[in-house]
C-alpha cells in the first residue's frame, strides 16, 4: 500500500468515527428527551372510596388532586359531576367515586 492510499485510508476512517460519535451524542439527546416526556404523562383512573367521619369534598379534594387539576375547585366540581350531586353534602358511609392521576 502507497503513502497516498494509506493517507486516504486513514482519512476516512477518521471521517467515519467522527460521523459515529456526533450520531451517538445526537441519539443520546434523543433518548433522554423521550424518556422525559414519557415519565410525565399521567393517565386519569378512578377509584371508589367510603366516606368516613368528618370528611367533606375539599379534605378528599386534598387527599386525591394533583397537578393536572388547576383548582381544588376544579376537582370538587369533576367528583360532583362524576357522582351526580347537586350540592356539597356527603353523608358518612356513602361511597363515592373520585378521579386520580398516575403513571401508567
Amino acid at each position: 500500500m502507497n503513502s497516498k492510499t494509506y493517507y486516504l485510508l486513514k482519512k476516512a476512517i477518521i471521517a467515519t468515527c467522527i460521523i459515529g460519535i456526533i450520531g451517538t451524542v445526537f441519539m443520546g439527546f434523543k433518548l433522554t428527551s423521550n424518556t422525559a416526556e414519557a415519565s410525565t404523562y399521567n393517565i386519569k383512573y378512578f377509584k371508589c372510596i367510603t366516606i368516613e367521619e368528618n370528611d367533606s369534598l375539599w379534605t378528599i379534594a386534598q387527599d386525591n388532586i394533583s397537578e393536572e387539576y388547576d383548582s381544588v375547585e376544579a376537582y370538587i366540581s369533576e367528583v360532583k359531576s362524576i357522582n351526580n350531586l347537586t350540592d356539597d353534602k356527603i353523608y358518612c358511609g356513602a361511597s363515592l367515586v373520585v378521579p386520580y392521576y398516575a403513571e401508567p
